[in-house]
């Protein structure tokens, strides 16, 4: 089929494989782009539409009203990145192209697709400014840190430092006599404030991944190989466009979010890369002290900032939001009261929020360039241009010569006096900061171990110029890669693709013995049952093993909020959503040593007993009383369907459910939610895994124009597309498909010529 695009430089083709990746053939940089956007276009037009209005804070207008917190907070904190003008960027030529050819698949268009008839909506053509709000509100959603600040920093001025700075990955003495100072503001603090942080509204979630490469002098090819599988939710379409550029000796291959020119993770024949979610602390609370319409500075009282935002609401009329802040950032109380989630009951002390790229304006042709990177040198002044990157992850890039370098990949303060734990003091100029540089985000270049690896651990340990993140998830993922990668032997793609599929759960191993411990000498039957079954456990998150069954329920009912609230009786513990990070450090083996939680051991076990009781009950109610037949795999179910799978379109559009290993802290990574076994309804799953690999991929730079490769679900966005599903089986299964390069291997579905 012809089509043309007024701008190209000269003819070039897309051709569709078998898989359902589209592969652009062309002669310039710029075509080849032309040829990303365009078939962006035609697989994700309503994802792409979606999603600008989710960064734009224009979901109400699109959506409805359910999406006003969403939006003030998005133009409030100027996440649509609407400032004085928009900085140039190298990259811009490419965002350009890229716009070009996605706007002419728009205008080709003669049928509206069936998601806009649906929203009652019309498509339209797509800016730069669409793309930095892309780029900016990827950041802003990542990680929600300030929310663990407020917990952490309200229960320490309540209960009481001693009881949790154990806990908490990086903690200093000037973090204590911030609490101190901070006393009786932060007990006074509205947990209102964390709805603002987790609205109830359908948006992308990003909690995970895993990544590693290696140099050439420890693979069989003596060159360096990759592996990297992105966790997100799995959704039909899936997160991410994969695509294939080809201009002369140049191929690029990677993934990006439909709708922007970026390869997240990639790949070309010199260099190849990958990211985890890094848990980047872009966000500090400061508690200010209002007098008035002013607030206290060392240099006196300065006048609070006001400013108006409208909202426009679908089928309503616009709703105008009062935006007052700090030099630090918004208030957020008055944005509470602004919303009608609380009232403002005390005016003297107020909390604002700073966001890293607040004041920052970021480019739409940002990190565009890195797939034109030769080295990894190079990538790195790609990814911090002008010292600005609109990214909250790790990233790993190896070239094929096997330099690797490390970067925390992010904007963000450069704290000299505080960790950033807990909240700070406004009023004091020593707690103001700058921003970090490019130069002290590069965290490792050639490490003498001659390999590199990220799984949202702690990346920065001890030694870093300053902290990065102090709320990461479980270092479980990343030492058992560790675990594999310090073995003495050379490794080939296919060790990497058991890796990723490996089901060891180290979190389990470390947490078992205090578990059976607490157990052992209970006298119910039903606890009996769960220390054998515990104690016959190997740890292996398969889908045929019957300790699964007991322990992830316990975690998912226990942990660790339960125990901490029959103790400290305080709302706030249940505050956060489950799944965030804040608390996520308290184990077992915690409570046990540290001093003050000690003193409650006895509540500890009777409480472990009880919710272990419990969980076997239901685990008999919905597996049979005949533990021997018990498997995770009966419980432990994937399942995820079109977000539209309601209406008569996309009904036959889903997948599962089907039985899988893993748990969020194998390597092969499988996250769940639902009711929990004993309490489901008919045809519901008691453990629905919603969220893990949305990809894997393992590529050796001695051979990169045939890559391991497989998706969780498919690369086609249409109702009418044959590659929506098709790569669930061989994903489900742990296998992989073999990626093509060269124009003569291409197993082809159709080829679309385009023209000038």
């Amino acid at each position: 089929m012809n089509f043309r695009i007024p701008e190209a430089d000269s003819p070039f083709e897309i051709v569709w494989d078998k898989l359902g990746i589209p592969h652009v053939y062309a002669k310039t940089i710029e075509d080849a782009y032309r040829g990303m956007g365009y078939a962006a276009g035609y697989e994700r037009l309503w994802q792409i539409h979606l999603s600008c209005a989710y960064a734009n804070g224009e979901a109400s207008a699109l959506l409805g009203e359910r999406f006003l917190t969403q939006d003030s907070l998005q133009k409030a904190f100027n996440v649509p990145g609407k400032l004085d003008e928009l900085p140039s960027s190298e990259g811009d030529y490419i965002a350009e192209a890229y716009l070009q050819g996605l706007n002419a698949y728009v205008r080709s268009l003669g049928d509206i697709p069936p998601e806009f008839k649906h929203a009652d909506a019309l498509p339209r053509e797509f800016t730069m400014l669409d793309i930095a709000a892309r780029y900016r509100f990827t950041s802003w959603f990542q990680h929600k840190s300030w929310t663990e600040k407020l917990v952490l920093g309200r229960l320490m001025a309540t209960h009481g430092v001693d009881k949790f700075s154990d806990h908490v990955l990086h903690f200093s003495d000037e973090d204590i006599n911030l609490i101190e100072q901070l006393k009786e503001p932060l007990k006074h603090l509205d947990p209102k404030i964390i709805e603002l942080a987790y609205p109830n509204i359908k948006v992308p979630s990003f909690s995970g991944s895993n990544n590693w490469a290696v140099t050439g002098a420890n693979t069989i090819s003596g060159k360096p190989i990759l592996a990297t599988d992105p966790h997100q939710p799995f959704t039909i379409p899936s997160t991410f466009f994969y695509i294939h550029l080809h201009v002369d000796s140049w191929d690029a291959f990677g993934t990006a979010f439909p709708g922007v020119p970026y390869f997240m993770m990639g790949y070309t024949k010199d260099i190849a890369w990958g990211l985890t979610t890094g848990f980047v602390d872009c966000y500090d609370l400061f508690i200010e002290k209002i007098e008035g319409d002013k607030y206290k500075s060392q240099s006196g009282s300065k006048k609070i900032s006001v400013r108006k935002e409208i909202i426009e609401i679908k089928d309503q009329s616009n709703r105008e939001i009062e935006i007052k802040g700090t030099h630090h950032g918004v208030l957020l109380e008055p944005l509470l009261q602004e919303l009608g989630i609380s009232r403002l009951t005390d005016s003297t002390y107020q909390t604002s929020l700073y966001w890293s790229l607040q004041d920052i304006p970021t480019s739409g042709g940002a990190l565009s360039q890195l797939p034109l990177a030769r080295s990894a040198e190079e990538f790195r002044s790609f990814l911090f241009e002008n010292d600005v990157c609109p990214l909250v992850n790790n990233i790993i890039c190896v070239d094929k010569e096997s330099n690797l370098q490390r970067y925390i990949a992010t904007t963000m303060p450069n704290r000299k006096k505080t960790t950033g734990s807990v909240p700070l003091i406004g009023w004091l100029d020593e707690y103001d900061f700058e921003l970090a540089k490019a130069d002290q985000l590069l965290v490792e270049k050639n490490p003498k171990e001659g390999f590199s690896l990220t799984a949202n651990n702690d990346t920065m340990g001890e030694e870093g110029e300053f902290y990065i993140h102090n709320f990461p998830t479980h270092d479980s993922r990343a030492d058992r890669i560790r675990e594999f990668l310090v073995e003495n032997k050379k490794f080939d793609v296919s060790d990497f693709c058991e890796m990723q599929l490996d089901l060891k759960d180290l979190h389990a191993q470390s947490i078992l013995p205090d578990l059976i411990k607490v157990l052992a000498s209970s006298t119910n039957e039903d606890v009996k049952l769960a220390v054998k079954i515990l104690n016959e456990w190997n740890c292996d998150a398969t889908i045929d093993s019957a300790g699964p069954c007991i322990f992830y329920p316990f975690l998912d009912r226990f942990w660790p909020r339960k125990f901490m609230y029959k103790v400290l009786a305080d709302d706030l513990i249940n505050a956060l959503p489950l799944g965030a990070p804040g608390l996520n450090r308290f184990d077992i083996s915690t409570f046990l040593k540290n001093k003050f939680w000690k003193t409650y051991e006895s509540s500890l076990v009777n409480t472990i007993e009880e919710e272990i009781a419990i969980v076997v009950k239901r685990v008999k109610k919905s597996l049979g009383d005949d533990s021997s037949k018990w498997r995770w795999g009966d419980l432990h179910k994937i399942q995820f369907k079109h977000s539209l799978n309601k209406f008569d379109d996309w009904k036959e559009l889903h997948l599962g459910p089907d039985e899988i290993g893993g748990s969020p802290t194998t390597l092969g990574m499988a996250m769940h939610m639902g009711k929990g076994p004993g309490k489901t309804e008919e045809d519901e799953i008691p453990c629905r895994v919603y969220h893990g690999p949305a990809y894997r991929l393992v590529v050796d730079l001695n051979d990169p124009e045939h890559a391991k490769f497989v998706i969780a679900g498919g690369n086609g966005g249409r109702v009418d597309s044959k590659f929506c599903l098709n790569h669930y089986a061989t994903w489900l299964k742990g296998n992989y498909f073999t990626l093509n390069f060269n124009r003569e291997e291409i197993n082809e579905s159709f080829i679309w010529q385009f023209k000038n």
